[in-house]
Parts: structure tokens; C-alpha cells; sequence
């Protein structure tokens, strides 16, 4: 599914993203009949995720007959984005039928820096509720849109140290949604982030909830 030989500079076009050379951290997840998966692929300095998939598509009201999971990760890129939060940032994103069926890319460049919730290790107790807060004020925002994330798991939730501050950056989006009823946006999220993840105690998971009320009510 893709070529060998290193890339100098970043492809313009669907083939030269869609047969990248790069090893996969996500191998193909066969569902039905489609498949997708990522690779990563460093040219220069810089490394980019390729998701690439085919016949793993979504249906909506809006595409009755499907589209690639792909064109609503890039499009909830841009929803959060557009609300001042920190996420992937996208490079290529384009889809076309193929004899195979519908295929779906979306190239986003690596987040610097920044590591998951979930590998977070030897933080100071200080560290800790800080973190917790700056988590609390990016989802609160997030929520206060009236989305929900619906995989926000401590692995999706990444950070960065600004000085003593953190910098909270959202990943894995393909699945965040506007819910018809927009109270279970908050609840779903914080119960799935709370059940999975295991760096905050009871004190500082009441920090993160107090910074999520305060950023839902601006």
C-alpha cells in the first residue's frame, strides 16, 4: 500500500500521500467491507500520520449513502479549531472511488512536543492539579459548543508544558458529534475520561470538574 523509497519533500496530490513510504502504527482494522489504518512517514523533519482507509465510511443525513470516516475527522478538526483548541493540525485530506471501493486519506503533522495523558509520568503533586484544571478548561470548552468527543480516552488527551502551564491538544476525532440532546455530551465524556484514565485522585478530578463548569458557563 505504499512505496519504499524516502520522500524528500511532503506529496501534493492523493497518490503521492496514499503510497508514502512509513511503517504502520495502526494496522488495517478490516470492519465489513472496508478497512482503514495509519502510518507514519517522516520527510525532513517532520513527521506526519496518514490515515489511509477504503469502504470504511459513515452515513448521515447529509450522506444517506456514505462518506469516508476520514472527511468527518477533517471537517471536526476544523470545529475545534474554529473554537480555539488545540488539535492535529491537517495537511492533506481527500477521497475518490476507486475499483476498489471509496477511499479516504487525511495527513495531519505530528502535534511537537506533546505527549498523552496516558503516559504521563513522575509529575509533582502540583503538576498534577494543573494539569487536571487545563484539562478541564479545554473539554468545558469543547462541551460548552454543545460537542462531545465520544473516545475521550487519557490516551486522546495530549499535553505540553508552556512554562508551568499546560497545553491541552484533543486527538482522535473521528467520532465527536453534536448529540440531539446536548446535557449527554458532558456526561458521556467525562465518564469515559474519568473511568480511563488513572493520574488524577478524587481531590483533582474535582479541580477538572470545577474548571469544566467555569469554561462551559463563558
Amino acid at each position: 500500500m505504499s512505496s519504499s523509497t524516502p520522500l524528500q519533500t511532503p506529496p501534493t496530490d492523493f497518490d503521492g500521500w496514499w503510497n508514502a513510504p512509513g511503517n504502520w502504527i495502526e494496522e488495517p482494522n478490516v470492519r465489513r467491507a472496508g478497512w482503514s489504518g495509519m502510518i507514519t512517514t517522516c520527510i525532513g523533519e517532520t513527521l506526519y500520520f496518514v490515515k489511509k482507509q477504503n469502504n470504511h465510511l459513515y452515513r448521515s443525513l447529509a450522506h444517506p449513502f456514505g462518506q469516508p470516516t476520514t472527511s468527518r475527522e477533517f471537517a471536526n478538526i476544523r470545529r475545534l479549531a474554529a473554537l480555539g483548541i488545540r488539535v492535529p493540525e491537517p495537511v492533506f485530506h481527500g477521497s475518490r472511488k476507486t475499483p476498489e471501493g471509496f477511499a479516504g486519506l487525511l495527513v495531519t503533522r505530528e502535534l511537537v512536543g506533546f505527549i498523552a495523558i496516558a503516559d504521563a509520568r513522575d509529575l509533582s503533586a502540583a503538576a498534577t492539579s494543573r494539569l487536571a484544571e487545563a484539562v478541564g478548561r479545554t473539554i468545558g470548552r469543547m462541551h460548552g459548543a454543545g460537542l462531545q468527543h465520544s473516545c475521550l480516552y487519557d490516551k486522546h488527551v495530549m499535553f505540553r508544558w508552556q512554562g508551568e502551564q499546560a497545553e491541552i491538544a484533543l486527538i482522535d476525532l473521528e467520532k465527536l458529534r453534536r448529540p440531539y440532546l446536548p446535557w449527554r455530551a458532558a456526561r458521556h465524556d467525562l465518564d469515559q475520561l474519568r473511568r480511563h484514565q488513572t493520574l488524577w485522585d478524587a481531590a483533582d478530578w474535582q479541580r477538572l470538574l470545577a474548571a469544566h463548569r467555569d469554561a462551559r458557563s463563558t
